[in-house]
């Protein structure tokens, strides 16, 4: 067995494990009232642990302090937060985000506003559920990042 043929079977029992791992996400994403990993419900949680995450993975990097603010000239107040209350601040304001999209989404699930349109409502909300908490997400990255340069 030559190396290249050992290392293209590695790489087809990757791409066969990636295969089925996307197949049991998709399958455990559809059904009734859109699955378990929509975003208002296990997959919100997930986001929520990503943000964990982040601040869990940030905190040796940076100092006792943290810059919250960025101004030129005029003083607006404290330019600076203590790194551990900032970084938990993140997780904390995802998940009450998460928490009241599924309280908005269980709301909307009494009301019949999901049932309308074949779902369509509920994926459009479900998106846009989706959307926020990755973007605050994402401010965390860009947070911690500006923090470190």
């Amino acid at each position: 067995m030559t190396p290249s043929t050992r290392s293209s079977e590695a790489l087809e029992r990757l791409v066969e494990r990636t295969r089925r791992v996307a197949t049991r996400l998709a399958a455990s994403a559809v059904g009734p009232a859109g699955g378990r990993l929509r975003p208002t419900s296990v997959g919100g949680l997930l986001v929520v642990l990503a943000s964990v995450a982040v601040s869990l993975a940030a905190a040796p990097a940076l100092g006792d302090s943290v810059r919250i603010r960025w101004s030129i000239g005029t003083y607006y107040g404290p330019e600076y937060a203590p790194t551990p209350l900032a970084l938990a601040a993140f997780p904390a304001i995802i998940a009450v985000i998460h928490v009241g999209f599924g309280a908005t989404r269980v709301g909307l699930e009494h009301t019949g506003a999901f049932e309308a349109t074949d779902d369509l409502v509920r994926s459009v909300y479900e998106l846009c559920a989706l959307v926020t908490l990755l973007m605050l997400v994402i401010v965390q990255v860009v947070f911690v990042a500006a923090n470190l340069l």
